[in-house]
C-alpha cells in the first residue's frame, strides 16, 4: 500500500485512508476462528532454550508451559497470584517439572515469576528481573489478558490511569517485549508469540477511544476487547516490519496466534455483580463447553507460533531459519495463516498504533524506539 506523505502526523480522528472491509469478510474470517479439528504438533526440541510465558498459571498458558516443558525447555511462568478459581503457578511449575522428567528431561529449570500486568511498574520489574539474569531469551509468549471488564458496561481504569482491558492485553505486552528485545537478540532464531484473537475481526480501530473516552463499552467491556485484539495485531505487524530494518534485530520473528474458541477461564466475566451477571456467566461457559476446544487443543496455537515452520523466521530475509519459514507480521488461526483486518497491511494504520502506544507509554523518552525509531521510514537500515 501506498505511504501517505504525513504519516507521521496524521491525527487519530482523521479518516483511515483504506475501504471498510466488508461484512462478509468479517463474519467469514472470524467464523474460521471456531474450527474444531483435532490438530496434533510433531515434537521439538528445545533442550537448553529459554521461554517465558505470560498468563501460564491457567489455561491455555498453562497447557501450552507443560508441554514447553516436555520438550526440554527452561521456563519462566510469568504470572500474578492468582485468585483461588484459578491453578496456582507453584502447582503448574510442579506439572511442568513433573512433565520434563517424564519426558527424560531432569535437569530443567521452571520458575514462577510474579507480575501484574494491572500495574506497569511489576511488568518493569519483571522485564528488568529477567535482563539482570543476562541469559538470552529463545521465545517470549506475550499471552496474559482478561476477557472483561471489572467495570462492566462502566470503563474501569487501573491505577496506571488507563482502561483496565487496554493495559492488560495491549499496553503491557507491548511495554515487555521492547524491554525484552536486547535479550531477545541474543537467541538465535528468537521468536514473539501474541495472542490475539479472532474477536479482531470485530473491533472498532478508532484511537480516540482507547481508555474509553467515547464510551461504546459494549456488555462487559466486550467491545474494548475486541478493539485491543486489533490494535495489538495491527502493532505486532509495524513491530515486525521496523524488526527487518535493524541488522541488530532482523532476525526476530513476531506473530500473533489465535487460540481457538476455547473452553476456558477466559470465559469468567470479571464483573462483580448480582444475579443477571451469574446468569451471563453461566450462559457464556456453557455455550464453550458445548461447542469449544479444551485448553490443550488451544495452547497449540502458542506451541506452533514458538516451534512450527511456517511461522517460524523467513531465512531470506531474517538470515536465520529454514526454508518454509514465512517470516513475522502475520496471524494464525490456531495453527493456519489467515489474511488479518486490512489494517494490519496499511502503513498509516500501523504507524497510528505505533505512535499512540508511543504516547501512552511513553516509550520514546524511555528509550525504548532508539533501534526501531518513532517515525514511520521505509529506507531499510542494513
Amino acid at each position: 500500500m501506498s505511504v501517505p506523505a504525513n504519516i507521521n502526523d496524521i491525527p487519530y480522528d482523521a479518516p483511515l485512508s483504506i475501504p471498510r472491509a466488508s461484512r462478509s469478510f468479517i463474519l467469514t474470517q472470524n467464523r474460521k476462528g471456531a474450527d474444531r479439528t483435532h490438530i496434533t504438533l510433531p515434537p521439538v526440541d528445545l533442550r537448553n532454550k529459554w521461554i517465558l510465558i505470560s498468563g501460564s498459571n491457567n489455561g491455555i498458558g498453562r497447557e501450552a508451559a507443560i508441554q514447553f516443558a516436555a520438550w526440554g525447555a527452561n521456563l519462566v511462568l510469568a504470572a500474578r497470584k492468582p485468585p483461588p478459581t484459578e491453578t496456582s503457578p507453584e502447582q503448574v511449575v510442579d506439572e511442568c517439572l513433573a512433565a520434563a522428567r517424564k519426558a527424560g528431561h531432569e535437569d530443567v529449570s521452571v520458575e514462577w515469576w510474579e507480575v501484574d500486568y494491572t500495574k506497569l511498574s511489576s511488568v518493569e520489574e519483571l522485564a528488568q528481573r529477567w535482563l539482570d539474569t543476562g541469559r538470552a531469551l529463545d521465545v517470549l509468549c506475550n499471552n496474559a489478558g482478561i476477557g472483561s471488564s471489572p467495570g462492566g458496561g462502566s470503563v474501569w481504569k487501573t491505577e496506571d490511569g488507563f482502561e483496565i482491558i487496554h493495559q492488560v492485553n495491549l499496553l503491557a505486552h507491548v511495554l515487555l517485549t521492547l524491554r525484552l528485545l536486547p535479550s531477545l537478540a541474543k537467541a538465535a532464531e528468537p521468536r514473539v508469540v501474541c495472542t490475539t484473537s479472532c474477536f479482531h475481526f470485530l473491533g472498532t480501530f478508532d484511537l480516540r477511544n482507547t481508555n474509553g473516552e467515547l464510551g461504546k463499552t459494549g456488555s462487559e467491556g466486550v467491545n474494548y476487547y475486541q478493539n485491543n485484539k486489533l490494535w495489538f495485531q495491527v502493532w505486532l505487524t509495524e513491530l515486525q516490519r521496523r524488526l527487518l530494518l535493524s541488522k541488530e534485530y532482523q532476525h526476530i520473528t513476531v506473530n500473533g496466534v489465535h487460540p481457538g474458541y476455547v473452553n476456558s477461564g477466559i470465559w469468567n466475566l470479571n464483573t462483580v455483580g448480582g444475579w443477571f451477571t451469574r446468569i451471563k456467566t453461566w450462559v457464556v461457559k456453557m455455550m464453550a463447553y458445548y461447542f469449544g476446544i479444551n485448553e490443550q487443543q488451544g495452547s497449540l496455537a502458542i506451541l506452533h507460533g514458538a516451534t512450527g515452520l511456517k511461522s517460524g523466521p523467513d531465512p531470506e530475509l531474517q538470515g536465520v531459519g529454514e526454508k518454509g519459514g514465512l517470516g513475522g507480521g502475520r496471524y494464525f488461526s490456531r495453527t493456519t495463516e489467515l489474511e488479518a483486518m486490512p489494517h494490519a497491511r496499511d502503513p498509516d494504520c500501523r504507524q497510528r498504533v505505533w505512535r499512540k502506544v508511543n504516547d501512552e507509554l511513553k516509550l520514546e523518552d524511555k528509550g525504548l524506539l532508539n533501534v526501531l525509531g518513532l517515525k514511520y521510514e521505509e529506507r531499510s537500515k542494513l
